[in-house]
């Protein structure tokens, strides 16, 4: 049986993680970040906490969540993203971190936003118990 497990990314981790973000088959899925945003995010800094997953002992994907507990936020997973599609790695990840979060002191909710089309990311937060909430998003313009 294989284990899916969370263990904090760190900077030997980076050229898998953009290897990941930047396949074609990812880009239209997930936004681009720059090195120096990753590994803002691995060390920790302005609340942000990156995340390897690891199928049996594999890097296999990895998640990024913002801690805004502090602003009555909660835990916000901006991105999630898996390399072999399919297999529950991604489900198995995010109830994983589910776990791990609702754990912490004063954590109230857990939230996403996922793109409408991006079906297969809404099949699995519906698996780990996820529901969409009343809250619509609005795009404005920038001129």
């Amino acid at each position: 049986m294989s284990t899916t497990r969370l263990r904090r990314s760190g900077a030997a981790d980076l050229a898998f993680v953009t290897a990941l973000e930047r396949a074609p088959e990812n880009r239209e899925q997930i936004g681009q970040w720059t090195e120096e945003e990753h590994l803002e995010a691995v060390a920790r800094r302005r609340g942000r906490e990156h995340w390897i997953i690891e199928r049996d002992g594999e890097p296999a994907g990895y998640l990024i969540a913002f801690d805004g507990r502090a602003r009555g936020a909660g835990i916000y997973v901006k991105r999630i993203l898996v390399r072999d599609k399919e297999r529950g790695i991604g489900t198995a990840a995010l109830a994983s971190f589910l776990d791990e979060a609702c754990g912490r002191r004063g954590v109230e909710f857990v939230w996403l936003m996922v793109r409408e089309r991006n079906h297969r990311a809404q099949a699995v937060y519906d698996r780990v118990g996820g529901h969409r909430s009343e809250w619509l998003d609005y795009e404005l313009p920038i001129d």
